[in-house]
């Protein structure tokens, strides 16, 4: 049976993908050194100028360079959206080998990790913002764009009206900047991200062309079930409390109390009834005694409660209580 050949289309996409992995770090070794070896074949090697010509011949030659190198390529199912984000190729090879600014060594690594696990963790980058990371935050950094693939970070960002601040979120999301105070939440057990200004201006934007600009105290929040991106006012000092260990909770729902308390207090919460009518308003600190806090969860939702090494379970008041 003769093999069906890719379309220019999908070659295109391909090529976009791997550019993506290679610049978040995530290509082989082999992968590497063919695209590495793409910089000597296809980049100009004096000043150039960009010009609709430049790209269309850059973009071929790409695509028909890394078909070459990449052994039997087969043809497979794209999904719409990367398709749709292909052009242009040239731009990314270009932002590549010309704004990162590669190294001679074939291992060079694009960005660092940084992981909070336990504890909240502060970050300088080199253009001296800096970044501080909640407890259970992943974080990929390269200069002035950053990866947050886990959890809750706060941006304090240096001005650089040559070159703006980018986060790249789950599910497409990105956040750009190039000035500014911002908390960005994102934890893939929550379904929505959410970012918040405390000063200055942010652009969030999604993969399916949605845009909003914030001000300081105004919040975008996206919704993975939905897909959509919402904007609303809220207190952006409040939402970025958590660096020193109050979290308030407005409208919450029980699953967010859940990941706050365990941030907090290292408890899992537990409700033996329905909670997916749960609206939560509640202020925590982690001064307070984690009775302190149950106290009020029950009060405020008409519940008992007993609390045992690692959980809080919290049922009707009318049920026995059986440890």
């Amino acid at each position: 049976m003769k093999e069906e050949k890719l379309s220019a289309k999908e070659k295109a996409a391909i090529t976009r993908d791997l550019f993506e992995r290679y610049r978040r770090g995530e290509t082989s070794q082999t992968e590497n050194e063919i695209i590495e070896s793409l910089e000597s074949t296809v980049i100009p090697e004096k000043e150039f100028e960009i010009t609709d010509e430049l790209l269309d011949k850059l973009e071929t030659e790409t695509t028909d360079f890394i078909f070459k190198k990449v052994e039997k390529p087969k043809k497979r199912i794209l999904s719409p959206v990367l398709i749709g984000a292909v052009a242009s190729i040239a731009l990314l090879v270009i932002g590549i080998f010309v704004f990162y600014k590669p190294q001679p060594s074939q291992h060079r690594v694009f960005n660092k990790q940084h992981i909070a696990t336990n504890s909240i963790k502060n970050i300088k980058l080199s253009d001296g913002s800096e970044i501080i990371l909640n407890s259970g935050t992943t974080l990929r950094e390269n200069s002035r764009e950053v990866w947050l693939e886990e959890g809750e970070a706060f941006f304090d960002v240096r001005s650089d009206v040559n070159q703006p601040f980018v986060v790249h979120l789950r599910d497409g999301v990105t956040v750009r900047v190039l000035g500014t105070s911002f908390t960005v939440q994102s934890y893939s057990e929550l379904p929505f991200q959410e970012i918040s200004v405390v000063s200055g201006k942010v652009n969030v934007s999604t993969q399916n062309n949605q845009s909003v600009e914030l001000i300081a105290n105004q919040q975008a929040t996206y919704s993975v079930t939905e897909k959509e991106l919402s904007k609303k006012s809220v207190n952006g000092m409040w939402k970025a409390g958590w660096r020193t260990g109050t979290i308030v909770l407005e409208n919450a729902t029980a699953d967010e109390l859940r990941l706050r308390i365990r941030q907090l207090y290292n408890k899992n919460i537990v409700f033996e009834s329905r909670t997916d009518t749960m609206s939560i308003n509640i202020t925590l600190d982690q001064t307070t005694v984690i009775n302190e806090v149950a106290d009020e969860i029950a009060f405020l939702y008409d519940l008992s409660y007993r609390i045992t090494d690692d959980k809080i379970v919290f049922y009707p008041k009318n049920a026995e209580d059986v440890s």
